[in-house]
């Protein structure tokens, strides 16, 4: 029509799926102490605290015991753990709303002097430090926030496309608003587990455990997002991630990951990619204006890393998967999986 601009659409949706090879913990900020869950029957039970209260709150001397037991300043209140508040109190009662996660059995370390692996469970049950918990949606789903996956498409396009973490912020021309990632779908409690902390030291040679446990998603959970992209520039970026990714993953092998046996380091299945807590330093940072050298200097000991730092770690059960030849290869070589590694495909979707 004369007179009429007609406006091309820039619009490019895409389907990404992710696909856990490590167990993987996006942190929502909130940890459980051993007041807010129950460990029985090989399962963790982390009530509803609140339906909780609400199911004992019209017994007056029941209630006040809750609120001393629950209270940071009970130093003379001697139960601590939430199953022995309740023993104590003849509650046998767990429809609490909440959720349960089933052990994997490497929630545990054998210590020594025990004299059979119930008892090493036992005693590592008493030891147990705070559970820090997976960031979950308004009905209590866990969820991979768009966001999080945003931030490691960013490092590998700074480091691969870019060469400078200050490309994309000059004149306030910021191409990553022409980028938005949806949060995930919802993704069931039944992949979740519960990992402890490994680092594992290239000089020493050795792995040594960390009194810090997350909840995790399970090695083979997927999870679904979608990519949109409002300009061409942003499309074509998208369109190469997983080129980039591929280089990115060997410039990380390159720096850090070439120095431990081959035996902890898992393959790659579809493209690589590390999200969320404990993937470690080098698999977030801008290489090219990375000064390591003030990271080593740092005078703060939880800041202080020597040479290039550690590789972090956890253990899960021996698990395989099916390959399209239809064999089954296992994903870690041994029960120690890199934590936060993922694979992921993506494809442009045709909205019409």
């Amino acid at each position: 029509l004369k007179g009429c601009v007609i406006m091309k659409n820039y619009h490019t949706e895409f389907k990404f799926n992710l696909f856990v090879l490590g167990p993987m913990h996006i942190g929502s900020g909130k940890k459980y102490t051993k007041k807010e869950y129950i460990y029985e029957n090989e399962k963790y039970y982390f009530p509803d605290m609140g339906e909780l209260y609400l199911k004992i709150r019209n017994n007056e001397k029941l209630s006040k015991e809750f609120i001393e037991f629950m209270s940071e300043k009970n130093t003379g209140y001697r139960t601590t753990s939430l199953k022995e508040f309740l023993s104590k109190n003849n509650i046998t009662d767990r429809d609490f709303g909440g959720y349960s996660i089933a052990e994997s059995g490497y929630e545990f370390e054998k210590k020594q002097g025990s004299r059979n692996w119930n008892n090493a469970r036992n005693d590592s049950l008493r030891n147990l430090n705070e559970i820090v918990a997976f960031v979950k949606d308004e009905f209590g789903n866990p969820y991979i926030p768009g966001s999080s996956l945003k931030g490691a498409i960013r490092t590998i396009l700074v480091n691969e496309e870019f060469k400078t973490d200050d490309v994309p912020w000059k004149d306030g021309n910021n191409i990553f608003n022409e980028i938005r990632v949806s949060d995930s779908k919802p993704i069931s409690v039944d992949n979740l587990t519960l990992v402890q902390k490994w680092d594992y030291n290239a000089k020493k040679n050795c792995s040594n455990s960390l009194p810090i446990w997350r909840e995790s998603l399970k090695p083979l959970t997927r999870v679904e997002f979608t990519i949109t992209t409002s300009s061409e520039r942003a499309r074509k970026l998208i369109e190469n991630l997983s080129h980039y990714a591929k280089i990115f993953y060997q410039r990380y092998k390159n720096k850090f990951l070439s120095a431990y046996p081959d035996s902890i380091i898992q393959k790659n299945i579809g493209c690589p990619i590390y999200l969320g807590a404990g993937s470690g330093l080098w698999t977030k940072v801008d290489y090219h204006h990375v000064r390591i050298d003030k990271i080593q200097e740092k005078s703060y000991k939880k800041m202080k890393m020597k040479g290039n730092g550690v590789l972090k770690l956890t253990r899960y059960k021996k698990v395989k998967i099916k390959t399209k030849d239809g064999k089954y290869i296992p994903l870690a070589k041994d029960v120690f999986y890199e934590m936060g590694k993922c694979g992921f495909s993506i494809k442009e979707v045709d909205v019409g």
